[in-house]
Order: C-alpha cells, then structure tokens, then sequence
C-alpha cells in the first residue's frame, strides 16, 4: 500500500513540460519556448502545493512572460502498476495571469531512494502537459506543449518535488 501511495503521489507532483521540436500556432496566435520551474511539496497523497516560475520567449527573442506564481497539482486517476497519473493544475501568477491544465500525464522513470522498509520513497517523473482547460490574462486561449523533467519524494523528513520545464506554447495575439 505504502508503494502504491508513494507512487500515485510521486506522478501527481510532476508539473511543466519540455518538448523537443517548435510548436506551430494557428493563425492569430505567436510561437513561443516555454522555460522554467516547479518546487512543491505534498499535502496528500493526491494533492501537491509549491511555486511555478515561468519565462515565455518568441523566436524573435521578445520575452514576453517571466514570473513566479502559486501552483497546486491533484492527481485524478493513476495505474500504479504502470507508474502512470492523470494529473491537473492551477497556477496564479497575478489577478489577471492564471491558467488551470486538464488531463497531465505523468510517468514514473525510476527509483531513486528506498525508506528504511525498502519501498521506494523518491522518484524520477516525467510529466507532459499539453490542455489548458482554462486561462486569463496572457493565458486566455493559450496552447501548450509543455514537459516537466524532475523528482517527487515521499521520503521521511524529504517532502520536496522539483521539476524542470521545457516545451513550446501559442498565445493569442492582442488586439490593440
């Protein structure tokens, strides 16, 4: 049961993606790389709170989003003998900057720290995000194609996640 718990929590706290090829946008939207990071620690087996920071560049190098917001993950659904979780997310970044993500998968890679009963307490996660369910701000309408890299650990006296974000997003183009 402890396995089960650890893993289910290890798939939930991965967060943002890294994608390797650039993304095409539909008309009206512009290109962007997504960068960046996630800490967070477990509340629950299913829930994980921290902090998001983002950097969204165009290809021309215009940096047009750079911030640190709150985020909190739940996992929805898992199989833990495959080491996989559906996860969704909500980051605030400002009043007007949020987005909320739908239907995250994530996968356990491998173990990296057993507890003192030899189940396997922290982990390296591979998370892929690509829906927005919802957005404002820059957000509103945005597309994603986003991939965390990193670690959860359930590990006594160890509750940390962390995550690397790479990947490639569409924003809507404003009107002016």
């Amino acid at each position: 049961m402890h396995s089960r718990r650890l893993l289910s929590v290890i798939a939930a706290l991965a967060c943002l993606p890294t994608f390797s090829h650039a993304q095409q946008c539909p008309a009206g939207y512009t290109a962007t790389t997504v960068t960046g990071r996630v800490t967070t620690i477990n509340i629950s087996q299913t829930r994980q709170v921290g902090q998001i920071c983002l950097v969204m560049v165009t290809a021309d190098g215009r940096e047009v989003f750079d911030d640190c917001g709150a985020l909190v993950g739940k996992v929805t659904s898992m199989d833990t003998a495959a080491g996989t979780s559906t996860l969704n997310h909500t980051a605030v970044f400002e009043l007007f900057e949020t987005f909320q993500t739908s239907q995250d998968a994530a996968q356990v890679t491998g173990v990296l720290e057993t507890d003192a009963d030899g189940n396997p307490c922290a982990l390296s996660v591979v998370e892929h995000m690509t829906k927005i369910r919802s957005g404002s701000g820059i957000f509103y309408g945005a597309l994603i194609d986003v991939v965390a890299e990193g670690s959860i650990s359930f590990c006594p006296d160890k509750n940390l996640n962390t995550f690397q974000l790479n990947g490639h997003g569409c924003l809507r183009n404003r009107r002016r």
